[in-house]
């Protein structure tokens, strides 16, 4: 393995987490103002009287559905990335960023079945729950390797998953408990970045 393949793989990585990552957080704030608008019109043509939100609520709605098609091109990519990025490693790194890449899938399967109505939520909770176990079983591996370059990284990676983990537990808690899984799930995120970031620029 040389530095420039390792780099080049990595990049690919880090950019796809970049866009779902920063397109989720954005996707946080814009949502909920695009809900209000979207209700406030709602209750405006039932009194048939012209939205006070004038064409506000249009673009708010482009806005969200952008940031959407944001965080799906995010996980793909990142997806893609892991793949191409595991067929340079030695055999044992490459099981557990293949551990990685499948987690992800799973992510996306349980966001896919949130949206699913017939569906309980507890369903997508659960396989989001198993994905990032798996994610943790991952980077647990790579920061314990003696192969793995980028071993700080994955540490940084690992911590993060523990977040998103407690976050989640916090969840079931009622009034509070959506608040403090987002911050933590914040928190989360921005770590993922910063663990890629030395990933990347990691020696290989």
């Amino acid at each position: 393995m040389n530095n420039t393949s390792w780099s080049l793989q990595t990049k690919k990585v880090f950019n796809g987490i970049l866009l779902f990552s920063l397109s989720w957080i954005a996707y946080g704030i814009f949502a909920p103002i695009e809900s209000l608008f979207s209700g406030i019109s709602t209750l405006a043509s039932f009194a048939d009287s012209p939205s006070p939100t004038g064409g506000a609520g249009t673009v708010l709605n482009a806005i969200t559905w952008l940031l959407l098609a944001g965080i799906i091109v995010g996980y793909i990519l990142t997806i893609l990335g892991l793949g191409k990025f595991g067929e340079i490693l030695e055999e044992a790194d490459k099981k557990a960023i293949g551990s990685v890449r499948t987690a992800l899938i799973l992510a996306v399967i349980a966001a896919a079945l949130d949206w699913v109505p017939l569906i309980p939520d507890i369903v997508g909770d659960i396989v989001y729950l198993i994905a990032v176990i798996l994610m943790l079983a991952g980077y647990n591996k790579l920061k314990n390797s003696s192969t793995f370059a980028g071993k700080n990284g994955a540490s940084t990676l690992f911590v993060a998953m523990i977040l998103i983990i407690v976050g989640w537990a916090f969840d079931f808690i009622p009034m509070v408990g959506n608040w403090i899984e987002g911050l933590l799930t914040v928190i989360a995120y921005a770590m993922t970045l910063v663990g890629w970031s030395k990933i990347k620029n990691a020696v290989a």
